[in-house]
């Protein structure tokens, strides 16, 4: 009896029909196509998001462009783009907000202030020390006609009619005033004598127009 126990155990055993263990038919399988479809599902949503990342930035980055321009403080005056709008003309020297014509020819105090009318502007008018200062180092040993004038016995005037402030001392008792490297000198107004025209640069002038333009509204 022992005997056939034991062939008939051989022969269970031999045939491969055991049943398996429980323990091992109670651990389910994965399947493979669930693994494959994740790993090539990883990498994709990786990349959308690095791109949506860059887009958000990109907006960001505009948004940060567009209100930094809208709070910048606009400038008084535009630069002026040359030689459309140059701030003065061609042989013209620019200095705070003016341009200065310097004469090469001498001509009485009136033929002067003609010529400086035909080109739009007038004998210089000197409104602070500083420009004072600027226009002495132009005049060397000559002798140029300023905008500044008076009847025999009246106030000094400018062009314009403006009464002269007596801000600077004029030397001399002739009744037209011209500079030289000492400062300002009269003489009479028939004297041949180089001169200085001046008139507003372009923006200086644009700038004048502009706030005209705001106090009219």
């Amino acid at each position: 009896m022992i005997e056939e126990s034991v062939v008939r155990e051989t022969e269970v055993s031999g045939s491969g029909l055991l049943r398996p263990n429980r323990e091992d038919a109670r651990q389910p399988v994965a399947p493979r196509s669930r693994k494959a479809g994740n790993a090539a599902f990883i990498p994709k949503c990786i990349a959308d998001k690095k791109y949506t990342l860059a887009a958000a930035a990109l907006v960001t980055a505009l948004i940060i462009a567009v209100i930094a321009l809208a709070v910048k403080k606009p400038d008084s005056c535009l630069p002026c783009p040359p030689p459309v709008d140059a701030a003065c003309p061609d042989d013209w020297v620019g200095y705070r907000g003016k341009c200065y014509y310097i004469s090469e020819d001498e001509r009485n105090w009136t033929s002067s202030e003609k010529f400086c009318s035909s080109t739009g502007a007038s004998l210089t008018v000197i409104d602070t020390k500083r420009d004072l200062d600027f226009l002495v180092n132009f005049t060397h040993t000559y002798h140029y006609w300023i905008g500044l004038s008076r009847e025999t016995g009246q106030a000094w005037r400018w062009p314009n009619g403006t009464e002269f402030e007596n801000q600077f001392e004029v030397r001399g008792e002739g009744n037209c005033a011209y500079i030289d490297r000492k400062g300002l000198s009269s003489s009479r107004c028939t004297t041949p004598n180089n001169f200085l025209c001046s008139q507003e640069d372009a923006c200086a002038r644009r700038k004048k127009q502009t706030t005209a333009r705001r106090n009219a509204l």
